[in-house]
């Protein structure tokens, strides 16, 4: 193939891939645009097709790209008017942006179809560019990089074969082989440069480029990524997870050794919330929060008590978490955890009703803190220190209006369907009860935990409800926990601590919801690390104890989340990997890439000098990038040199004009050299067709010129002068356009 055809193809495909990008990155603004990719591609290719055979003349042009201009003037006025649009609600000159990506295509469009000159191949690779700039503004995905990637690898691959056209000064091509390794050597010394480069610059600001939350003021929370201090189950999608690791832990016994036996399912208490409205639950405000004196010292909790020591790495906010049972200590030592030094910030945690609170944070440094936790047969109960019966307790067992008669109606019914099966565990006073109307039903504080139980064992083993990582509504006119529990019946674990939470609250009994994590990895030598992956909700009943004089309460955490089903892992297993593997390339996407900042390299560096079990393949990788910018950089300076040595001769292969000639009459003469046929017998078959036809007969000579010319450079060793090859070029550009016409 000759070196014109594979720089035609490049460009198409450069072209071809701006297109994709743009339009992939225009879908969250302009879902219809997607409907024109493949007519983009296949315009792409008829043009690629018909150049040099038609093109759309000048005026025609003009015409169309006032038709379009028009077009898009009145598609503008129409999402003006457009309650809707997206113009309506975002401020004009950021959504203008979206609207420019479908006239920057449409002009190129009708560049490619228009007649060619010099300067053409730069205009439209600068379109091209151009819709790369755009696509960059307003997407920041994995797949938008993957196909920003292929671009760039197609426009370098591009640049170099019209850098060689240009300097060469021949049409025909070299050997296949050669031009894929002079392509090869360019892609790949860029790429290494630009490596290097971006490891070495990182962003200066933290924040992540979330285009459609910029632009769309009005679009959804990006799922997995709502703030700790919420559970919004408005949310749709599919939750995502990562191997990241959040926090370190390090355990040790009251004599300084080693705790190893910590349980496998350890729940690690985040931020407690207990006020939900419209499908959210937040914190209670801060009122209630006590004990905001700074403490030094950890209390004495008795005999079998250990210590925990947390690492809460950078750019991790939110994740402070203490392990339960969390047990309060006496005044002058009141919260079982005290900051380290270090920590950047005094205070990270406080007293909140009978149980303790962290602040939030946003710090880009590491925290460190210890906890003290107390040994406890039965870590799912807790003392609720300073509660009375008074404002918080009612507040716990409070519902939005809209779920006061239903969820209760609801909650009852199934109570007496649990009631009539002959394993129910509900006491007889609470089965008595339920024979009663449902408005008259009274639930005694000493069966709360009954109740409770019966319930939660009902969401995670009854198998009317499955666990998944998929988020789905299907009513929406219903409340996100009504549609749960009587449409959909699948969530992940916020779906259905909110659903036992509601449900107990619907007959009468406090409960709240808890984030955090649950689970851990052992490194050994009693330190642990806690992953993303783990994160988990949990609810929390808070039950009374003593007596009407003296009353006390403590708070039962439960958890309603059932177990994944093995079966639709083994059913689907390859298609689990392959959501898997969209996960972490997703989030190596947002670490590595769209979130690089100055934190994150010394994240890298670091892990890069610290790690053995990788400390080989890394050198050995940063040697042969080094090897690669070098050959790149050394290539580059003999190019340089050789460019400027006084010689005769422009090409390394001087009877490449033959081959360009013989390629030429192939084309769009169908003339073929013949097995056993010499150069001179060739010239002597061309000639005599050129003299048949009038317009060509002018160029009867040439063949015989050209075969004589390759005959003195083949075998006689005399190269072209550079004005025998400018002339000579010339007549093969005219026979070009000849046998074109």
């Amino acid at each position: 193939m000759s070196l014109d055809r594979w720089l035609r193809l490049s460009s198409y495909g450069t072209l071809a891939l701006s297109c994709a990008a743009l339009i992939f990155a225009e879908a969250p603004f302009l879902p219809d645009l997607e409907f024109c990719l493949a007519p983009m591609l296949g315009l792409l290719l008829t043009a690629w097709w018909l150049e040099g055979r038609w093109s759309l003349p000048a005026w025609g042009a003009n015409v169309l790209g006032l038709l379009i201009a028009a077009a898009g003037a009145a598609w503008l006025v129409t999402q003006l008017t457009d309650d809707q649009s997206l113009l309506s609600r975002v401020p004009l000159h950021l959504a203008m942006l979206p609207y420019m990506g479908p006239l920057v295509m449409a002009a190129l469009l009708v560049k490619v179809f228009r007649p060619r000159d010099q300067g053409d191949f730069w205009r439209l690779q600068g379109l091209g560019l151009m819709q790369i700039g755009l696509g960059c503004v307003l997407e920041g995905g994995p797949v938008f990089g993957g196909l920003l990637a292929l671009y760039f690898v197609s426009a370098i691959v591009c640049l170099t074969l019209h850098h060689r056209r240009s300097s060469v000064g021949e049409r025909s091509s070299p050997s296949r082989w050669r031009l894929a390794l002079f392509t090869l050597r360019w892609t790949v010394g860029i790429a290494a440069l630009t490596l290097i480069v971006f490891l070495l610059t990182p962003r200066r600001d933290s924040g992540a480029w979330e285009p459609l939350n910029d632009l769309r003021n009005v679009a959804p929370r990006i799922v997995g990524e709502n703030p700790v201090e919420e559970i919004n189950l408005n949310d749709t999608g599919r939750v995502e997870l990562d191997d990241e690791i959040v926090l370190r832990v390090a355990a040790a016994d009251a004599l300084g050794r080693p705790k190893r036996d910590l349980p496998a399912d350890q729940r690690w208490r985040g931020f407690v919330l207990d006020w939900y409205e419209n499908g959210r639950w937040t914190m209670m405000h801060p009122l209630f929060a006590t004990g905001r004196r700074d403490q030094a010292d950890l209390p004495d909790l008795g005999e079998g008590q250990f210590y925990l020591t947390y690492t809460v790495l950078p750019r991790q906010p939110g994740n402070l978490v203490l392990a339960e049972p969390i047990e309060l200590g006496p005044p002058n030592a009141r919260l079982p955890v005290v900051g380290l030094a270090g920590t950047g910030q005094r205070r990270l945690f406080h007293e909140f009703v009978g149980s303790v609170q962290p602040l939030p944070t946003r710090g880009r440094r590491e925290v460190r803190y210890r906890q003290v936790v107390p040994r406890r047969d039965d870590p799912a109960r807790a003392s609720a220190h300073g509660i009375r019966s008074g404002t918080y307790l009612e507040r716990l067992t409070i519902l939005p209006r809209s779920l006061v008669p239903t969820l209760h109606d609801w909650t009852i019914d199934l109570l007496r369907r649990l009631a009539r099966q002959p394993q129910s565990r509900l006491p007889a006073r609470v089965r008595a009860d339920l024979e009663g109307p449902s408005g008259s039903f009274l639930l005694d504080p000493d069966d709360f935990e009954a109740v409770a139980r019966v319930l939660s064992d009902y969401l995670a083993f009854s198998g009317e409800y499955t666990y998944t990582l998929d988020m789905v509504r299907v009513d929406w006119s219903l409340d996100p926990v009504l549609d749960f529990l009587t449409n959909v019946r699948q969530g992940h674990c916020e779906r259905y601590a909110t659903a036992l939470a509601l449900m107990l609250r619907s007959v009468g009994i406090p409960a709240r919801i808890v984030k955090g994590f649950r689970g851990l990895e052992s490194e050994g030598d009693g330190n642990y690390v806690v992953r993303r992956r783990r994160a988990h909700a949990w609810m929390e009943v808070l039950l009374a104890r003593g007596t009407s004089r003296s009353p006390s309460f403590e708070w039962l955490s439960l958890d309603p989340t059932p177990a994944e089903s093995g079966a639709s892992q083994s059913a689907f297993s390859l298609s689990h990997f392959w959501e898997e593997t969209q996960r972490f390339c997703l989030e190596w996407w947002r670490t590595r890439i769209v979130d690089y900042n100055a934190d994150e390299q010394a994240d890298l560096w670091y892990s890069l000098r610290s790690s053995r079990r990788w400390a080989t393949w890394v050198k050995i990788g940063l040697v042969a990038a080094a090897t690669v910018l070098a050959s790149f950089v050394l290539r580059l300076i003999v190019l340089r040199l050789l460019r400027h040595r006084p010689t005769a001769v422009r090409s390394a292969d001087d009877t490449s004009f033959y081959r360009r000639f013989v390629r030429l009459l192939e084309r769009y003469a169908s003339m073929r050299p013949s097995s056993g046929q010499t150069p001179r017998e060739y010239a002597a078959s061309a000639r005599a067709f050129l003299q048949t036809r009038p317009r060509l007969q002018s160029l009867a000579e040439l063949p015989t010129r050209v075969v004589d010319l390759f005959y003195r450079v083949r075998f006689g060793g005399q190269r072209l002068s550079e004005a025998e090859q400018r002339t000579l070029d010339a007549e093969l550009d005219h026979l070009a356009q000849a046998l074109q016409s």
